[in-house]
């Protein structure tokens, strides 16, 4: 049987660490508090933000995707760095620990 703790300061993983961490340094946790309950639709569309219109833009090397990057997880095409980030992000673990407060 492996014990081993898979998770990385408190978080399923480091995927969803950094997605709440950039969300939350960001601000935009607060701007998604200010409508009440905080949604598994509005922290998607938030992230979707910050990845997708930030790669668009090139900004990869030194934001968001050079840190999924430096990760050292992930090698090849934008898309496919961001569609793996994305199915490890735990995004319900993110509305449950921001709606707790």
């Amino acid at each position: 049987m492996n014990n081993q703790d898979n998770t990385y300061n408190g978080w399923t993983n480091f995927e969803t660490w950094q997605a709440a961490l950039w969300l939350d340094n960001d601000g935009l946790i607060e701007i998604l508090r200010e409508e009440d309950n905080i949604t598994l639709n509005g922290v998607v569309n938030m992230l979707d933000l910050m990845t997708y219109e930030q790669a668009e833009l090139g900004v990869l090397d030194t934001r968001l995707l050079g840190d999924i990057m430096t990760h050292g997880e992930f090698k090849g095409d934008t898309g496919l760095i961001l569609d793996q980030w994305w199915s490890l992000v735990n995004i319900q673990e993110i509305v449950d620990n921001n709606n707790e407060d």
